[in-house]
């Protein structure tokens, strides 16, 4: 089984608000870099578009706020993923020194480039076996 995937950023001053903090919609932002980065890492770029013509679309998306994050904060994306079906499941713990800031999941569905569902590739279904799941990993699920 694979380690959990993590994947660091330092917060830039454009990610941030009028009141200093990260704003909220840039965690979604940080989600798809760390999973775009856990594909590459995983081999599985080739997977997705623009090497072929599937892409993962997003069907649904949550975020948890719990503590806030500041200009020049070094963050870990830690990530986990499964599937049922063609549906794909991600789960996100963002965390500051190992104090968890916000929480994150997102579901997806492989579409085709005129975004009918389609099923994720053998290659990709293949390597989720792999990947390791905690049921109980998001604290607000």
């Amino acid at each position: 089984m694979l380690p959990v995937f993590s994947y660091q950023r330092r917060v830039a001053f454009s990610d941030t608000d009028a009141m200093g903090v990260v704003h909220h919609a840039n965690y979604l932002r940080f989600c798809e870099e760390a999973r775009v980065a856990w594909m590459r890492e995983r081999g599985l770029s080739s997977t997705h578009y623009p090497r072929t013509d599937k892409v993962l679309a997003v069907l649904n998306y949550s975020v948890w706020h719990h503590k806030p994050a500041f200009f020049e904060d070094l963050l870990t994306v830690r990530l986990q993923v499964n599937s049922t079906g063609a549906r794909i499941r991600f789960l996100y713990s963002i965390l500051k020194e190992e104090i968890v800031v916000a929480q994150a999941e997102t579901l997806h569905i492989p579409v085709d480039k005129d975004l009918r569902p389609v099923r994720p590739s053998p290659e990709f279904l293949k390597h989720l076996e792999s990947e390791p799941w905690t049921e109980t990993w998001l604290l607000n699920s």
